[in-house]
């Protein structure tokens, strides 16, 4: 097996060198005027009744374009696959080692189901080499596997080849046969996780009712068809990962389709145990936000989903409803994984393989086993990877949707023919993008290979961890982390996630009943905090949610015309507006250096009730002065949390009080004494010069 970080990068380019390849040779292309194919459908896995038996290879593509005149189709085999790093190359270019070839047949001779072409193949092990252009093939032509002893058993590409009538070929599809002797003893073990999710997105203009855009039709169709595909299927046990945030807007749909995934779904969870897995409302990083210290929004990512996902669990038995048992992570992970899981009392985790360094099971086979987490500080988590080649299947080819599901199928079918024998049951994990988009037909073809496939068994994530050992088929039982597990959160926007979460629970705290704008804003900020958002959009759906809570709170206004008091003492009226449709409780604080309350130099109203469009009070005050006194004011929630509105406005006393009106008195008495003093003593003074004879 090739070493993890080859086999990561094969594995990345799968999705777009694919596309090349398939868009070059036989995908639809706006720049291409050839003819191309696609795959309609092929037998999943052939199995003989007995070994060497003959048996039948069916495959049935489909022609777009106009074909060459005297256009034929035909079929080249190559030989058994046998390392990890020829098949990855057979996803991305023509495979080598030509085993058979089957003569082109005109493409009149043809049968055409469901408007494709069909080639049908008979399939043998061990019997004398079929002629080169028959429609047998050998499959022990070049290994030389004897019947009975599985050697043949394995994945062999096949090239379906189009011709025009000189002979060249103009268009080809490169699929696989998988060849399986008896049904295996020792199956791979695949636990599939279905994530059932959408795109992460807020919308910055508009009300806050479109802040989260709905579910288009195409998607929510496709949702549809997958959970009901899944509850058709019982035998092929999986893991669904549902978005709460994709479920809550299922339920808001008015689509009928929305109404049939959501009763799938349950179909599904009531089908056996831990077929739901619990998830936060939005794909979310839960070590970034351990690491942070923001166990209040992981709280609230989980409370929320809980809330959101009731419709659907409704009914179900315990081991049915959805478990927090196993994180699935999804992104980069670093040692606060820990920390973060035992907020949300998760005890599994499953993570991607790009996470870890290089590792793998004896005679260098694909790693299979799940395994202790050294976190550091002596701590450790049980483990287990999602396997970043087969995940990565899932969304290759979004234009041949059924070949996607036929490699996945001989990439799991290539694991189990790694170590046919093992002495331990081996599996492995395949975990879709959270956005992954389910075509219904890679859906179809991909349940219908799993099911009674001889080679490959189903299970739950939980039965993944309970079939499978840690330590077999010398596989190492501790592995440790590669790298730091990407950026953190920084301080600043940690302090500003905070500093919403108080914000939205003060207004939660106020707010009187459950109006939907209450869940409208939670979900505004939880959606903010996914990771499937850049840093820059975080930052701009924090923002978002921060306009609508401002919004909602200028709903409420206390009225700043300034008020006249014509008595010392009298009642003030406080009148707060409101335009909202809903009631708010509140606590009014009033203040003023000039005014004096019943408790002292403030007021402090609390429960104020703001249930009409004009709610009025009338405060006890006491003027110290006339003239022009300043009021400041605060309503907040009542937990004291959210500063709904503060400012300040004018009380005008025209009162006079009976000490201003006695200190009046006095001053004026003090003068007039004053003055008659002076003119008394004045006229005196006049008088005894007269007598002298001076001069007056």
């Amino acid at each position: 097996m090739l070493l993890r970080g080859v086999r990561c990068a094969l594995a990345a380019a799968v999705t777009t060198a694919s596309l090349l390849l398939f868009v070059c040779a036989g995908g639809p292309s706006g720049a291409s005027t050839g003819p191309s194919l696609t795959l309609l459908g092929q037998t999943p896995t052939v199995t003989p009744p007995a070994p060497g038996d003959p048996a039948t290879f069916t495959i049935t593509v489909k022609l777009e374009g106009t074909p060459p005149p005297g256009a034929a189709l035909g079929l080249a085999f190559y030989d058994k696959l046998v390392t990890q790093s020829a098949f990855t190359q057979t996803l991305t270019s023509a495979p080598t080692r030509l085993l058979h070839t089957v003569a082109p047949q005109p493409l009149s001779e043809l049968r055409r189901p469901g408007g494709g072409e069909q080639l049908n193949v008979t399939v043998v092990a061990g019997n004398a080499s079929a002629p080169a252009g028959s429609t047998t093939l050998n499959v022990s032509g070049l290994s030389h596997c004897p019947p009975g002893t599985e050697a043949c058993s394995g994945v062999y590409p096949v090239e379906v080849q189009l011709f025009d009538a000189s002979g060249s070929v103009v268009a080809h599809l490169t699929t696989y046969l998988i060849y399986a002797e008896t049904k295996s003893p020792s199956p791979l073990v695949f636990a599939w996780v279905v994530t059932m999710g959408s795109n992460v997105r807020i919308q910055a203009s508009g009300p806050i009712t479109r802040a989260i855009p709905r579910l288009s039709a195409s998607r929510v169709k496709d949702l549809a068809d997958l959970t009901g595909e899944l509850a058709a299927n019982p035998g092929v046990q999986v893991t669904v990962a549902p978005s709460p945030a994709t479920v809550e807007l299922l339920e808001h749909s008015t689509l009928p389709q929305a109404a049939g995934a959501l009763r799938a779904l349950h179909a599904v969870a009531s089908e056996g145990p831990h077929r739901l897995l619990a998830q936060p409302y939005v794909p979310i990083n839960l070590a970034q936000l351990a690491g942070a210290g923001i166990q209040e929004e992981i709280a609230g990512q989980t409370h929320r989903a809980n809330a959101v996902m009731t419709p659907v669990t409704a009914g179900l038995s315990g081991a049915q409803v959805p478990s927090w048992q196993t994180w699935l992570a999804t992104g980069p992970v670093s040692s606060a994984i820990g920390a973060g899981m035992r907020d949300v009392g998760s005890t599994a985790l499953v993570l991607p393989d790009t996470a870890l360094p290089s590792a793998t099971e004896e005679y260098h086979a694909t790693w299979t086993q799940p395994f202790s987490l050294a976190l550091g500080h002596g701590e450790s988590v049980t483990a287990a990877v999602s396997d970043s080649m087969l995940s990565s299947l899932f969304s290759a080819k979004p234009g041949d949707p059924v070949l996607a599901a036929n490699e996945l199928l001989a990439g799991l079918a290539f694991i189990q023919s790694e170590l046919p024998g093992a002495s331990s049951t081996r599996g492995v994990i395949a975990v879709p993008p959270p956005t992954w988009n389910p075509n219904p037909r890679f859906v179809d073809a991909l349940v219908a290979g799993l099911a009674n496939n001889p080679v490959i068994s189903t299970a739950t994530l939980n039965g993944y961890f309970n079939q499978v050992q840690s330590g077999a088929n010398g596989a190492a039982t501790t592995r440790r982390l590669e790298g730091s597990g990407g950026p953190s959160i920084s301080r600043a926007e940690a302090a500003s996630i905070v500093a919403a979460r108080k914000a939205i629970d003060g207004f939660v705290a106020a707010v009187a009943g459950q109006p939907p704008v209450e869940n409208q804003l939670e979900d505004l900020l939880l959606t903010a905090e996914s990771d499937q958002l850049t840093p820059t959009q975080q930052r701009a759906g924090l923002s978002v949610f921060n306009r609508h809570l401002d919004a909602e709170l200028a709903n409420f206004q206390v009225e700043k015309s300034t008020v006249t008091l014509t008595a010392q003492n009298a009642a003030l009226p406080i009148t707060i507006v409101s335009t909202a449709h809903y009631a708010l409780r509140a606590t009014l604080t009033l203040s003023s250096p000039k005014l004096e309350f019943p408790d002292g130099a403030s007021r402090v109203s609390r429960n104020v009730l703001l249930d009409h469009p004009t709610n009025s009070t009338q405060i006890q005050v006491r003027a110290r002065t006339s003239g022009d006194l300043p009021l400041s004011f605060e309503l907040t929630s009542r937990t004291g949390g959210l500063v709904i509105q503060r400012g300040r406005f004018t009380v005008r006393s025209t009162a006079t009080s009976i000490v201003g009106i006695v200190l009046t008195l006095v001053a004026a008495v003090v003068l007039i004494g004053w003055w008659a003093r002076t003119w008394l003593r004045g006229r005196r003074q006049r008088r005894s010069r007269a007598q002298r004879g001076a001069p007056a």
